[in-house]
């Protein structure tokens, strides 16, 4: 495969963080979330096209230096409120490659191995409608949802290897065809490849606890290939 031709690296970020103020530039080991992602994509696709959306101006020189493509996103597509769906259309209309391939920089703990396989089960499968990857994680647990289980008989209650199995999306990895990230506003298809990370891998960034115990772990098992 033309990495250069048929792929783009896409990271978004946004300046707006309120439970992690400016989550994505504050010092996260030895570096912060956003470089630790672009230093990863450099790192092991070195001539791969790389996007990224800001509103944060200090993000956007950032991802000078790493020498993406930056496009400083408009305020509309950078709120609270705006819809996924609206942003993802928007991030799609920028790029010129067939594939992208969506990564979060919350994720600060996915290995090089994890994302060069990822990418190498995408384009070795049968394509389908709608076809794309996505890491998840399992879910085994006994879940409620509004005071009733929705996976297990309470007045049965089951062994917890004998719970049925759940996959919870992470959003480490999103691999999709460009046309359809578009038109749907959708990175994740109907039909869609699962590839199952474990922790720490699966952590996603989101609160400030998980920042903290991000920062704490990082500074042990360092980054990690």
């Amino acid at each position: 495969m033309n990495m250069k031709k048929n792929l783009t690296f896409v990271v978004a970020t946004r300046k707006g963080s309120k439970r992690v103020k400016n989550k994505n530039i504050r010092k996260f080991g030895n570096s912060s979330l956003l470089e630790l992602k672009l230093k990863q994509i450099r790192r092991v696709f070195k001539q791969s096209r790389i996007f990224l959306s800001s509103d944060c101006s200090k993000s956007l020189k950032i991802g000078k230096k790493y020498k993406a493509q930056v496009d400083l996103r408009p305020k509309k597509f950078a709120t609270d409120n705006v819809p996924m769906k609206n942003v993802y259309s928007y991030l799609a209309s920028k790029i010129n490659s067939k594939y992208v391939c969506y990564l979060h920089v919350t994720s600060p703990f996915l290995k090089d191995a994890t994302l060069k396989n990822a990418i190498k089960i995408f384009f070795s499968k049968k394509r389908k409608t709608n076809y794309t990857l996505a890491t998840v994680t399992r879910v085994k647990e006994y879940l409620w949802h509004k005071n009733k289980a929705i996976n297990y008989n309470p007045k049965n209650h089951p062994r917890s290897q004998t719970l049925p199995e759940y996959l919870a999306l992470n959003f480490a990895i999103n691999i999709v065809e460009k046309k359809y990230m578009q038109s749907k506003g959708r990175i994740v298809g109907d039909n869609y490849v699962p590839v199952i990370l474990d922790f720490p891998e699966s952590i996603d960034i989101d609160d400030k606890w998980q920042f903290e115990l991000g920062r704490a772990l990082i500074k042990k098992i360092r980054y990690f290939k």
